[in-house]
């Protein structure tokens, strides 16, 4: 029971719904956002009642709940980011929870950062000829999250969604660094270090100037920038060109020109006597920078006027200084003073007052002041050129109103007054500060300004540089006269000098306060050096690197004063510097040393240790020592010094004196302790000797001390025991050798039985030799026996102990062969073959030797005749040693899919055994290692390549061959994957075949092919090369357009295909344009065509205003390409044509109507009309003018004219180009008389069917006429002026007259009215069909009155889909491809034009060609093995249409279950049913499938014996070998009526017998007749024959008849459809005895032979025996009659069948070419008559043989009859007329003389022909 807590829930359980778990039903799987954007997201589940839902991120793979915050809010399903950050990115969970169940889904959230370049320094400055070096620094965050959020993630509530950047990004998912590359000025920079970040520019030059650009670009395509910008080094401007001073009189222009250089690049300024120059228009500046950089500035005066002279100066000035050149213009004229503007003076400081004066010569130049001439005091001067000079001006005294007087010779005068005005310049009281300011303290600095006029600026510098917040200083601004600088917390880099500038619009002053921070001293890290020994000086250095003077040093060793016993001495080098030395060092001195620095500021220390190193020295030293044997022993050895002494034991390798040591390592019975001493364990006489103890500690030499460890030996052996063997019968020698203190005694003991001597055994014989290690005893025993096996002991003893060696004899016998040899593991190129042991051998065996061999090497010897050797045949040996001896071998290199033979034999201390019995074991195959030879290809079609092959060396193919691989691919694009085909074949084909198709046109490829076996595929050959044949463009040109150049002109242009499509090498282009119907030009019908090799063509001499559709074609040596679509364009509007026609009538006495056509030829569109009108009387013009009327105008009446008058009309035509001709001029002259004339005018007029026409009878006349319309003459109830007809039919064309008349008069007019109608049906009819397409030709019907748009061609497979294929409307013929082979198409054509489509044409029933598959010869398809059976599919005809599958089952003969191999078999070379019984009788059913059908067939065959060989006879007879036939009741019973139908013909023979001599001569006739027939229809065997079509040529000669060709014999009655096909046979004597030959008295026996030769142009894959030698095939008949009407006949040939080369004709029907003809082909012919046994009455043979077909003909030869004397015996003879070779000839029965086999005469006599009907 599930709980209701909530109503949910309850609501859940009320609606029956129940409880449903959550089940996620949306989720974002992954999200990407960019930096700073907006996130969501979304996980929906779906659940009963509703979920809750819960968020988590992953941490280290542990979830972590997500809280709301400032930037993410949780709202059920949505996780929402108010604006995504770096730390947002990873893997989220969603989680959706309820009564029910859980249910969750991970999201994964990216967040993308930007790229961010930086180039430092962003402005450069530097010198010409210098270097400038810029940097790029990429920031490239990436993107985000891929990894998971890192272990820095936080989540608090509150604090929104954090998470640490620790592990974002794992190091498998960093993007690769972004491509950097440098512009300048926008354009990529050259060379190669345009992409590395440092960008360096050696001698700058002042090309190099401009803007840096470096761009950082990601993989994905991302990209920022940032730039810098390099200026070159400031240099002072330099004037390359100046002006003179020039004199000259009013009127001319003048030019004025400086050129300067500098850089910057100076900027060049004009002022005239001291002021800018004056703003006149007459005055023109210009200023331009050369290439070179230097700037020309130019004044331009032009009329110069006496206003205009002057001095003139030219400032060239940059920021590194300026230039200025003065030069005057003098023009003749009368004193003239510019105004002069206010001029400032600076208190204290002189004043420079020029009088603008123009005008020359001038005489005098003065100056006044408050009607004062100047100078009136010492600070006041005025120079020769009219400039007022005032030093150390003052405001009060100088400031005021100036005048200017300038005269010349004649008293012309000019005066002009100026302004003065002095400002006070700022002054500053001094401040100062502390200069010692201590690091953390506050400072202020406060500047006053005391003097100055407003407005006043005040600002500080730090060094000259303006102060900035990241210095952390404030200042702030009092006031206007008062400013604070305030630093609240001192550091050293405050060290500096502050400036106060205080400035207006005088001056700018400064004053400038040194500011001091003191700062703690920093120890720079010491420390001493290693290896200081005792008796060794050092000192170290103890230095302050930063710090306020004065710093004071002291020394501390081990945190306390230094003790002055020490010897160590301080010194100070300088102020920052203190120097500790030692004299002389001791084990005392080492410690820590502390040197502390203390200033003002601080005090601060540093220690480093001292270490001084003592050499070693003894504290225990080793001495000799001597122990027994077996007992432990420790050597003491121990040494102290600084750092602790190392303790190296060592012992000499010979004497004491030798020198030659080698290190103590610990091992078992030898420990090295750890105070040095070496503890020896269980001593023998080994560890006597002489052994070193060295201690050392690298300082000094080392100190050594060898001692002697002398060990005392009992006797004792090397080894307890030992084993001697020996064979029997040899001398067996037992030794041992005694170790030990002389004097040492040997006995020796059988057992434990007694003392074995020379006298108690006469065979045992002993002997002792003493060595330096102790003694060697030797005893023999001459002639082992198996008795003297056994246990004998050496005993030896000496003053110190005794002990004796076991010594086992075992005598030997050589052991018994191995059995069961066997293979456990085959493989390709190793065996491991096993074996077993026989029980009980008395003979020891110590190993084996494995031999082997191939089998087809061997030599000639028995089993065991190939001992190991060299040459062919000879066994190779692999010997397996002991112990144990193991019963298996693994044989490797050997060659794969090669039989060999192996044997073992035992090997021991006695000798071999002999070799087992032989294994044979076949290697497995392995993939082949030589490629395919002699690779060839060559193209067929521009689509098909014929590859062909040889296969491999034999000796690489390692397997039996299945088939090759033949890969291709496109050259063209270098190295690539090669696409493979299979095709199935073996080594015994003799190589392979492979038409490539579908490839692409005029394309290059490599071609490799490789063979392949049951293992896999071998190495690829070396690829071949080869080009498909051109075709024609699969694709017409591109980018077609057309554009009018005028109105008779277009211009047309495109692109080439795309070179894929080409197919070839272009040859030209074809372009086919045509002009378009319209309602001028309805039935235009102009295609033409040009060829051109450019891709752009004029098209000329067109008509105008005309739509035109243009096509274009590429072609190639293979043909023409495919048309691009129309393209319609219009050519130019031009001037219209005349109108066609005009007339006036009389419409009144005072008017006349006039109207006209349209121009024929409009050109254009019409815009208007002009009516000429022009008066005439008596031969002279009176009025001429013209009237425009609207283009829908085509009529227009004349009022108030004069009676009596000649007017004159014509109309002329406007487009928008202009007036075309004008009409033929018309004349009328008003009268009273108005007769009825028709204004309209007739016409021939085209209109398509169901359209509308609107015929217009427009008519004058006074009275009013009457209005008749008639149709072809018959009158029409209509008299309107206009005449509607709607919905056109053809009916409706005709001839329409409207007629008018009032009795005074008549008038008429005829339209010819033309109802266009869908076309007529094409004529189609089939020229030629193939397997998958069909060639129609048609012939166009009537076109309907309008040009074909084209037509439609439809087609329908049999109980298929329609479909359908439009055909351009100039198309007379079509290949129609793609369709299926073997089936029935219907197809129609219908043909369109602009009113509709035509009605069908006749429906053809089309078949393509190609057939079901037929069936081939047993012989042809079958090959029976001992286990298996193999199909050669390929030898299966398909008729035509390609083989699509294969449906094969088999059953054992007398089983009625089929077992089916496969329902889906891929056409293939070969197939191989396998797991069958050897000499067992087989049924075989195969279907083979086309598109077309199919076609099943059944044969029989017979496996081969176990070992290959021909099955025995009675099985081919009976079917089975396995069950005695008296055990079958099918057998037994109809035996046993046989038995009793014999006795009862008995008797009836001997009744007959009594009536013998009574029988009449018809009787024994008949009787004979009745022999005939059954001797005739014993040979008689049914087959299967494909029938062919009956219209086959029919041989001509009997020389052109093949022996297994096929022949029709039909007669009256018969069908041919429904001819079953018989076999029968005949014998004859050779040609050279005549054609009559008697009939064969009974089945050949023994001695037939077949025919020594064999045709050499066979089919067959194989070589070996016929197996339709040993099998007859089951016999259908083809028009699918009962089978079960026939039996089924065995023919069996004895055991040539089985060793024989000839090839059966019967089954191989194939085997033999046909000349002219496929190979497969039968050959057809209907007989009137054939060759007949001469029998007395015709009727009753013709009642025999029913009307035959000569299927097959197997000719073989056989010794002839012979009677007891030797003579042919009687036989009934035939007339020449039914059996002569002439006749036959006659009958056109000949057979191909090239095939057909005459017996020879000189070695055979007679011949037996076999002839399957």
């Amino acid at each position: 029971m599930v709980a209701c807590p909530d109503a949910a829930l309850r609501r859940c359980v009320a609606e029956h719904m129940g409880v449903k778990a959550p089940s996620i039903v949306e989720h974002t799987a992954s999200v990407h956002a960019q930096l700073d954007e907006a996130a969501v997201l979304l996980c929906v589940a779906q659940a009963c009642p509703s979920p809750q839902y819960r968020w988590f991120v992953l941490r280290g793979g542990e979830p972590v709940p997500v809280r709301a915050g400032p930037r993410a809010r949780v709202l059920g399903p949505v996780l929402a980011f108010r604006a995504a950050a770096p730390e947002d990115a990873g893997v989220y969970r969603c989680s959706a929870s309820n009564a029910g169940g859980e249910a969750s889904a991970e999201v994964r959230l990216t967040v993308a950062a930007p790229l961010r370049v930086e180039v430092s320094p962003t402005l450069l400055s530097a010198h010409m000829g210098g270097s400038a070096e810029f940097r790029c620094s990429v920031s490239d965050a990436g993107l985000l999250g891929d990894g998971g959020a890192g272990p820095g993630l936080g989540l608090g509530l509150g604090m929104g969604l954090g998470m640490g950047m620790g592990a974002a990004r794992g190091p498998g998912l960093l993007a690769p660094p972004p491509l950097i590359s440098w512009h300048k000025d926008g354009r990529p920079l050259p060379g190669p270090g345009r992409n590395a970040e440092r960008l360096v520019l050696a001698a700058v030059g002042r090309e190099d100037r401009g803007m840096y650009q470096c761009i950082a670009r990601r993989a994905e395509g991302e990209t920022a920038q940032a730039a810098a910008e390099l200026q070159l080094g400031d240099a002072p401007p330099v004037l390359m060109y100046s002006f003179i001073e020039q004199t000259l009189q009013p009127g001319p222009p003048v030019s004025l020109k400086c050129s300067a250089a500098g850089n910057p690049t100076p900027t060049i300024t004009w002022t005239l006597d001291g002021f800018p120059l004056p703003s006149n228009p007459r005055f023109v500046k210009g200023q331009y920078v050369t290439v070179h950089g230097d700037v020309i500035s130019h004044v331009n005066i032009s009329q110069v006027i006496v206003e205009d002279g002057g001095e003139y100066t030219c400032t060239a000035e940059n920021r590194a200084g300026k230039a200025a050149h003065s030069a005057r213009l003098n023009v003749y004229g009368p004193p003239y003073i510019r105004l002069i503007p206010k001029v400032t003076g600076v208190a204290g400081e002189a004043l420079h007052l020029k009088c603008p004066v123009a005008g020359f010569p001038i005489e005098e130049i003065r100056w006044e002041r408050n009607g004062r001439e100047l100078p009136d005091n010492l600070r006041q001067k005025v120079l020769s050129d009219g400039t007022l000079i005032i030093n150390d001006v003052q405001q009060a005294s100088d400031s005021g109103v100036y005048t200017c007087f300038a005269s010349n010779k004649q008293g012309h005068k000019a005066r002009r007054n100026g302004e003065v005005s002095v400002i006070v310049p700022p002054k500053l009281s001094p401040f100062t500060s502390d200069r010692t300011q201590h690091v953390g303290e506050r400072a202020s600095l406060t500047c006053s300004v005391t003097k100055g006029d407003l407005p006043l600026t005040i600002s500080w510098l730090k060094d000259g540089t303006p102060i900035e917040s990241a210095q952390r200083v404030s200042v702030t601004q009092v006031d206007q006269f008062n400013s604070i600088l305030l630093i609240e917390s001192l550091s050293p880099e405050h060290n500096g000098n502050y400036s106060c500038v205080a400035r207006n619009l005088a001056a700018e002053v400064s004053h400038t306060q040194q500011l001091m921070v003191n700062v703690p001293p920093i120890i720079e890290p010491f420390s001493f050096q290693d290896g200081l020994s005792e008796g060794m000086r050092t000192r170290m250095m103890c230095s302050a690197s930063r710090g306020d003077s004065p710093i004071a040093f002291t020394w501390l060793k081990d945190g306390g004063a230094l003790s002055p016993r020490m010897g160590v001495l301080v010194s100070t080098l300088d102020n920052y510097t203190s120097l500790l030395s030692i004299s002389s060092l001791s084990s005392a001195h080492s410690g820590d040393y502390t040197c502390v620095a203390s200033n003002p500021a601080a005090e601060v220390r540093y220690t480093a240790k001292l270490l001084v190193k003592v050499p070693p020295r003894w504290v225990v030293e080793p001495s000799d020592v001597a122990v027994e044997r077996n007992r432990h022993v420790m050597l003491h050895c121990q040494a102290q010094g600084v750092p602790e002494p190392t303790i190296v034991w060592q012992r000499a390798r010979g004497s004491k004196g030798s020198g030659d040591y080698e290190d103590i390592r610990e091992r078992t019975y030898t420990k090295v302790l750890s105070n040095g001493s070496l503890l020896l364990q269980n001593v023998k006489e080994d560890r006597e000797g002489f052994y070193l103890c060295q201690a050392k500690n690298g300082i000094g030499s080392p100190i050594d001390k060898m001692v002697q460890v002398k060990v005392n030996s009992s006797p004792y052996f090397s080894s307890p025991s030992k084993v001697v063997t020996v064979k029997k019968g040899d001398t067996a020698t037992l030794r041992c050798e005694v170790s030990g203190d002389q004097p040492i005694g040997v006995a020796w003991w059988r057992g434990a039985k007694a003392e074995l001597t020379p006298a108690s055994d006469y065979r045992v014989s002993m002997k002792q030799e003493r060595t330096p290690e102790g003694v060697v005893a030797e005893m023999q025993i001459a002639g082992a026996e198996a008795s003297d096996a056994g246990a004998y002991f050496c005993r030896a003893s000496n003053d110190f102990g005794d002990d004796q060696q076991l010594v086992q004899l075992q005598v030997q016998e050589p052991p018994r062969s191995p059995t069961n040899l066997q293979a456990v593991a085959v493989k390709s190129r190793s065996v491991a073959v096993a074996w077993q042991h026989q029980a009980n051998d008395p003979g020891e065996t110590t190993g084996y030797v494995v031999e082997y061999r191939e089998r087809n090497a061997l030599a000639g010897g028995g089993v065991g005749g190939g001992a190991a050797g060299s040459g062919a045949g000879a066994w190779q040996q692999l010997k397996v040693d002991g112990p144990p001896a193991p019963r298996q071998a693994l044989v490797e290199e050997l060659k794969p899919a090669t039989a060999y033979v192996f044997r073992v034999a035992a090997a021991g201390p006695a000798g071999r055994s002999r070799p087992s019995a032989e294994l044979l074991v076949r290697t497995e195959p392995q993939r082949p290692a030589g490629a395919p030879l002699s690779v060839a290809a060559r193209a067929l079609s521009s689509t098909e390549l014929l590859v062909t092959w040889a296969p491999p060396r034999a000796d690489l193919r390692h397997g039996d061959l299945q088939g090759y691989n033949v890969g291709f691919r496109d050259a063209s694009f270098g190295s690539g994957a090669y696409n493979f085909s299979s095709v199935a074949g073996d080594a015994d084909d003799g190589g392979g075949e492979l038409l490539l198709t579908g490839l692409a046109k005029n394309a290059h490829y490599a071609i490799a092919v490789q063979a392949f076996n049951q293992v896999g595929a071998g190495p690829l050959s070396d690829p071949v090369t080869a080009q498909t044949l051109e075709d024609v463009p699969s694709m017409a040109p591109e980018d077609v357009r057309c554009t009018g150049l005028s109105s008779v002109t277009l211009q047309v242009s495109w692109q080439p295909p795309p070179a894929h499509h080409r197919n070839g090498l272009l040859q030209g282009y074809k372009l086919q344009y045509e002009p378009l119907p319209d309602d001028h030009w309805p039935d235009l019908d102009e295609l033409q065509t040009r060829k051109t090799t450019a891709v752009t063509e004029v098209l000329a001499d067109l008509r105008r205003f005309t739509n035109y559709s243009v096509q274009v074609l590429a072609y190639t040596r293979a043909g023409d390409g495919v048309l691009s679509p129309p393209v319609v364009c219009t050519t130019q509007e031009d001037a219209p044509g005349a109108p066609s026609d005009i007339k006036t009538v009389v419409s009144s006495p005072t008017s006349l109507l006039v109207s006209w056509l349209p121009p024929a030829e409009p050109n254009g569109i019409i815009t208007k009309y002009i009516l000429y009108t022009r008066t005439m009387e008596g031969g002279e013009e009176l009025k001429h003018e013209k009237r425009p009327l609207p283009s829908q105008d085509t009529m227009y009446e004349a009022k108030g004219l004069r009676q009596h008058v000649k007017y004159q009309f014509w109309v002329t035509a406007f487009t928008r180009v202009g007036e075309g001709q004008s009409s033929p001029v018309v004349s009328q002259v008003p009268s009273s008389r108005v007769p009825p004339r028709i204004a309209s005018f007739g016409a021939t007029l085209v209109r398509p069917q169901q359209g509308h026409v609107t015929l217009a009878c427009h008519s004058v006349g006074q009275p009013t006429p009457r209005r008749e319309w008639f149709k072809n003459g018959q009158p029409l109830p209509s008299s309107a002026a206009e005449m509607a007809l709607a919905r056109l039919q053809p009916s409706d064309a005709g001839n329409y007259t409207c007629r008018v008349d009032n009795g005074q008069g008549s008038d008429l007019i005829v339209y010819h009215l033309t109802v266009q109608v869908p076309p007529s049906p094409p004529d189609l009819h089939v020229r030629g069909t193939t397997s998958n397409s069909v060639l129609l030709y048609w012939t166009p019907g009537a076109t309907g009155g309008t040009p074909l748009a084209g037509y439609t061609l439809h087609y329908r497979r049999a109980h298929g889909d329609a479909q359908e294929l439009a055909l351009p409307r100039r198309a007379t013929r079509h290949e129609l491809k793609g369709l299926l082979c073997g089936s029935t198409y219907a197809v129609h054509l219908v043909a369109r034009n602009k009113v509709g489509a035509s009605r069908p044409s006749q429906q053809l029933s089309v078949r393509t060609q190609g057939q079901a598959p037929g069936v081939p010869a047993k012989g042809a398809l079958l090959q029976p093995n001992s286990s298996s059976v193999l199909l050669r599919l390929h030898a299966w005809p398909d008729n035509g249409c390609p083989l699509t599958y294969f449906v094969v089952q088999y059953r054992p003969e007398g089983s009625q279950q089929w077992t089916l191999v496969s329902n889906s078999l891929k056409p293939q070379r070969r197939f191989t049913i396998s797991g069958l019984t050897p000499s067992s009788m087989y049924r075989l059913k195969i279907e083979a499938h086309n598109i077309a059908g199919s076609s099943k067939e059944t044969y029989s065959f017979v496996t081969l014996t176990k070992d290959g060989d021909p099955p025995p006879l009675e099985l081919v007879k009976g079917g089975t070998v396995s069950t005695p036939f008296y055990t079958d009741v099918r057998i037994m019973v109809p035996l046993v009526i046989a038995v009793i139908a014999l006795f009862g013909t008995a008797i009836a023979v001997g009744i007959c017998w009594r009536n013998k001599h009574s029988r009449p001569l018809k009787e024994s006739l008949d009787n004979q007749q009745n022999a005939e027939a059954q001797r005739e229809r014993y040979y008689a065997t049914i087959h299967k024959v494909a029938v062919q079509a009956a219209g086959d040529k029919i041989p001509e000669t009997s020389e052109d008849i093949s022996p297994y060709a096929t022949f029709q014999l039909s007669g009256p009655g018969v069908d041919p459809n429904n001819t079953l096909l018989h076999s029968f046979m005949y014998h004859e004597q050779a040609m050279t005895e005549g054609c009559a030959s008697p009939p064969p008295s009974g089945v050949p026996k023994g001695g037939a032979r077949r025919r020594g030769s064999r045709k050499t142009e066979v089919e067959t894959d194989d070589s070996d025996s016929d197996p339709d030698q040993l099998t007859s095939s089951r016999t259908e008949s083809s028009n699918q009659l009962d089978t079960n009407k026939f039996k089924h006949n065995f023919i069996y040939h004895g055991a040539q069948s089985s060793t024989s080369s000839d090839i059966s004709p019967m089954s191989e029907q194939k085997s033999l070419p046909r000349r002219g003809r496929a190979s497969d082909a039968h050959l057809s012919v209907d007989l009137q008559s054939s060759c007949r046994w001469l029998v007395p009455s015709r009727p009753s043979l013709r009642t025999l043989l029913p009307p035959l077909t000569v299927a097959e003909a197997t000719f073989s030869s056989r010794p002839p009859p012979q009677s007891e004397s030797g003579d042919t015996p009687d036989r009934p003879e035939l007339s020449e007329a039914e059996c002569d070779i002439d006749t036959l000839k006659k009958l056109k029965l000949g057979l191909r003389s090239s095939l057909w086999s005459r017996p020879s005469s000189h070695h055979h006599n007679q011949s037996d022909y076999s002839i399957a009907v």
